[in-house]
């Protein structure tokens, strides 16, 4: 008879302290993804603030070059139609300088795109694919959560 509850008792030991153990595993589970998530969702605010100035620079470039050309283009046509000789050569010349300054700030809001935009697009849509993973994992683990408090009951 003592045998048969020394028994009883090692069984019960086992089985809580095997309990103790999923549940720490499950908590330290849950905490990894809890960290991961709200690391995931940093990153996407980075990007997403870096984006935001990237898109605001690139449009400001490109209306400053829309009045670079406007006002190099007028400038040009006033010094085909100026007979002053030397006010003419300072506007041809004045237009033709912003045309080029236009021409790079076209070249600059097209390196916003291709090293920031395009990039910070991409890695984003890597997080969301990494968050969709996490998801699922997230709910996996809730399901095993439950399944073992089913397996206690």
């Amino acid at each position: 008879m003592k045998s048969s509850l020394s028994k009883l008792k090692r069984i019960a030991l086992h089985k809580s302290a095997e309990k103790e153990k999923t549940d720490f595993q499950l908590v330290a589970k849950f905490d990894e993804l809890a960290q991961a998530a709200k690391d995931m969702q940093d990153m996407r605010n980075c990007y997403d603030s870096l984006l935001s100035a990237a898109a605001a620079t690139a449009n400001s470039a490109y209306e400053f070059s829309e009045s670079l050309r406007e006002m190099g283009t007028f400038l040009l046509e006033k010094t085909a139609l100026n007979d002053d000789e030397e006010s003419g050569k300072v506007l041809g010349k004045l237009g033709r300088v912003q045309l080029q300054l236009q021409k790079l700030l076209d070249n600059y809001r097209s390196h916003i795109i291709l090293t920031i935009t395009n990039p910070a697009e991409s890695l984003l849509n890597e997080l969301r694919t990494v968050e969709d993973i996490s998801y699922d994992s997230r709910f996996e683990l809730i399901r095993q959560a439950i399944d073992a408090v089913r397996g206690v009951n």
